[in-house]
């Protein structure tokens, strides 16, 4: 183990500092946790117990295998900002052992911890030490990693924790850059209209982040994905549906107007070239509910996936790039972003989905019992953001919000039973 890690050592010492510029979307988020921290967590348990200096040595492989793992942001005279990495970063590993707090509270913990940009490396982790079991909680600076990226390094973790050798990946440059040629033939169409009001940031010291999480169970699940296929919607379609419809419950204010929807989009398969590279390759597109408390579920569940198909095109990606590209090439301030954020996007909800089985679930001797998230912080004072993954035949969800909405998950796991029941 010890030769190996020196082998790690001096490889990652053998690269030049700078790595590549920020794409717009990655620029967009360096400006807006400048505003507020809007970093996310992923969460993994796995039944098996290795010491820290195992993790270490894995944390130390992830950084050999993806480039921007050592990387920092430093900003150029003009504002722009590039990553460069910095070779003797390692990734900061926290050990709780006999841990008492849950998992929930110490991802809290991580959602209340803002990340140093200019320090590198924009990852860090908390290890908790059960007698029989371990759950690791990846937190990183979204200009690095999103959702996907980050179940992808999760994965890689555990595979370099069970001994497995992981290669070296090619440097992936930012999405403009792989539909530069597209872009350019492209028209953009008309501008984006903005929410009917902004909504209000957090405050800037004081706030608190909480999170909470539930698993729907193995039989809710087949339940929920098999109900969605024969009503011509997505699992995605039907919980987005049910988190509107819990929050009407339990929310006089949700009842009172639209509720608004940001769910970001995976590109790597619609666009290729980047594989499982960090990085940021998402779009974010914004749905609008406004149907009264009890209207029919599954018809709302099916307009979800009819509001969300036609961002999900090509093109639909190449022309939202292209605009926030342009907005970015103007060199906005960080008020200007989170003018953009506030005015435009103005969400009640972000609605994170990793998918079905993102990551494997076994693994040579252990087995991962279950993974949550994204769990992110957003720069809202007041919305719901939740997170959702499928893994080992589960559905679960976890809640991030500094003004939670309790009972939220409880409520959606009730309605979405309701939904397949009838």
């Amino acid at each position: 183990m010890r030769n190996q890690q020196t082998d790690i050592e001096n490889n990652l010492k053998q690269a030049p500092d700078l790595v590549r510029t920020l794409g717009a979307t990655e620029r967009l988020f360096w400006l807006l946790d400048r505003n507020r921290a809007i970093h996310f967590a992923l969460v993994a348990q796995i039944d098996r117990v290795f010491a820290p200096d195992a993790w270490h040595a894995a944390l130390l492989a992830l950084q050999k295998r993806h480039p921007l793992l050592s990387a920092r942001i430093v900003a150029d005279g003009e504002g722009v900002p590039a990553f460069y990495r910095d070779p003797d970063a390692r990734i900061p590993l926290r050990v709780v052992e006999h841990a008492r707090a849950s998992w929930e509270v110490e991802a809290a913990r991580e959602m209340n911890m803002p990340f140093d940009w200019s320090t590198a490396p924009l990852v860090r982790a908390t290890l908790l030490q059960g007698e029989s079991g371990s759950t690791i909680i990846l937190a990183a600076h979204h200009s690095v990693l999103d959702g996907m990226g980050g179940a992808y390094v999760m994965e890689d973790l555990l595979s370099a924790l069970a001994g497995g050798s992981l290669m070296s990946l090619p440097l992936v440059q930012p999405l403009e850059s792989l539909l530069r040629a597209k872009m350019a033939t492209t028209t953009v169409s008309g501008a984006m209209a903005p929410a009917p009001e902004p909504k209000i940031f957090r405050a800037a010291a004081g706030a608190r982040a909480e999170v909470a999480a539930l698993a729907l169970g193995a039989q809710l699940t087949r339940a929920v994905v098999e109900r969605s296929r024969i009503e011509r919607t997505t699992v995605h379609g039907a919980v987005a549906a049910a988190v509107h419809e819990a929050g009407r419950r339990l929310s006089r204010v949700w009842r009172e107007r639209p509720v608004r929807t940001v769910s970001p989009i995976d590109v790597r398969r619609t666009v290729g070239g980047m594989g499982q590279a960090n990085g940021v390759y998402i779009t974010q597109t914004v749905t609008v509910d406004d149907r009264p408390r009890g209207a029919p579920f599954w018809h709302a569940a099916r307009e979800v996936k009819a509001s969300l198909a036609p961002a999900q095109t090509l093109a639909a990606v190449v022309q939202e790039t292209k605009a926030l590209d342009a907005f970015m090439s103007s060199n906005p301030s960080v008020e200007d972003t989170a003018g953009f954020l506030s005015h435009m996007l103005a969400f009640d909800v972000l609605l994170s989905n990793l998918g079905r089985e993102p990551v494997a679930s076994t693994y040579d001797g252990f087995a991962l019992k279950a993974l949550w998230g994204p769990i992110v912080s957003s720069g809202f004072a007041d919305d719901q953001v939740v997170g959702v993954c499928t893994q080992g035949g589960v559905l679960r969800l976890t809640q991030a919000s500094y003004t939670v909405m309790p009972g939220l998950l409880d409520e959606v796991s009730a309605v979405l039973s309701e939904a397949v029941a009838v």
